[in-house]
């Protein structure tokens, strides 16, 4: 019986304290897959609480919303994380990667969405903060640069 209850706890600490996993997150910030953002979204879900989970399950649900059938419900959920990415780029302005979560974002939005108001900022930010990145960051930066009209040829 003892076996089984650490092995309950194993598992339940081994899946809240999971390490996020950069590629696979950057990969559903790029793609128009539904399933692809949905999976790593589901993913993020089931993580202990932290900064850095609450501003990139934000990206997701942003990122997300473009899949939800009516206009109410694409809103409200491109609001949800909006909120929770802004949040965390509030308490933490200098994070590198926060602003480029929203860089992600702010690009890709419909304009009518009116979210763009911070990307001169950021792409500063960015390039200011480029080499204190993980290299799982750079690499999806400088993927994402390509095609970036902020980024394209500053990296």
């Amino acid at each position: 019986m003892k076996f089984l209850i650490f092995l309950a706890l194993s598992v339940f600490n081994f899946t809240t304290n999971a390490q996020l996993d950069r590629k696979a997150i950057y990969g559903a910030l790029a793609s128009e897959s539904k399933e692809v953002v949905q999976k790593q979204l589901d993913g993020i879900q089931s993580m202990k609480e932290s900064s850095e989970v609450k501003a990139f399950k934000g990206a997701l649900q942003m990122k997300a919303a473009q899949f939800q059938k009516t206009a109410k419900d694409k809103m409200s959920l491109f609001n949800i994380g909006k909120k929770a990415l802004e949040s965390e780029i509030k308490s933490n302005d200098g994070n590198v990667e926060y602003r480029f979560l929203r860089l992600l974002i702010q690009e890709n939005a419909p304009k009518q969405l009116k979210y763009d108001g911070n990307i001169e900022e950021d792409v500063t930010t960015i390039i200011t903060g480029y080499s204190k990145l993980k290299e799982s960051t750079k690499t999806a930066l400088e993927s994402y640069a390509k095609k970036s009209a902020s980024l394209k040829g500053l990296l």
